[in-house]
């Protein structure tokens, strides 16, 4: 019910199933999360002893990690009967991977975070990305992603401003404990939800 009003808030000529609504919420939360960091990503190699170039490669690993598992795991993905228990356990993936940067001790550690990182990426991203089209309409189809995409972006954009103001005022590692807690919550969320509902 408080979901339902938000959205009737932030958009109020839409109309969103109810599924629609759980996947636009939990994964609004998960960019927020993420962009509390990311744009801050080379400064934390930086202070583990990496330079800017180590931290392109590192990031690099995750995205190419991330690109070769969605290929290969695609037909695998299709015989999930249940695609919404894949971004689950992509949140829960990635509340490890938060919780590991919290205790980051080493570069050798960061890459195999990475790596992690890209597993929870291939698992969670495409299954996302099924589980959200079975819950367009044809007609709307368009419009309901190009909202999701709208608010993913404005999310994106103040989780940057925010993420700056608590890593120079609390430390990267609070701010790590609460991603990876957030992240795990979601996870939770997801797993836990009847079904049907998605």
């Amino acid at each position: 019910m408080i979901l339902k009003q938000i959205f009737d808030f932030i958009l109020p000529q839409k109309k969103f199933n109810r599924g629609l609504r759980i996947l636009i919420t939990v994964n609004t939360a998960m960019v927020f999360i993420i962009g509390l960091f990311a744009p801050f990503y080379a400064v934390f190699v930086q202070k583990l002893g990496g330079n800017i170039a180590f931290a392109g490669f590192s990031w690099a690993v995750f995205s190419i990690v991330a690109g070769v598992l969605t290929l290969l795991f695609g037909k695998w993905q299709l015989r999930v009967k249940e695609q919404e228990l894949l971004v689950a356990l992509g949140y829960l993936i990635r509340g490890l991977v938060f919780l590991s940067y919290a205790f980051m001790g080493s570069i050798t550690q960061l890459i195999f975070t990475q790596v992690l990182w890209g597993v929870g990426a291939a698992l969670g991203s495409p299954a996302f990305d099924a589980v959200y089209s079975a819950h367009t309409s044809k007609e709307d189809s368009i419009v309901q992603w190009g909202e999701w995409e709208g608010i993913a972006s404005i999310a994106v954009g103040l989780a940057a401003i925010i993420g700056g103001i608590l890593i120079q005022e609390v430390g990267y590692m609070y701010v790590f404990l609460g991603m990876a807690v957030l992240s795990f919550g979601l996870g939770i969320y997801i797993w836990k939800l009847p079904r049907e509902v998605l």
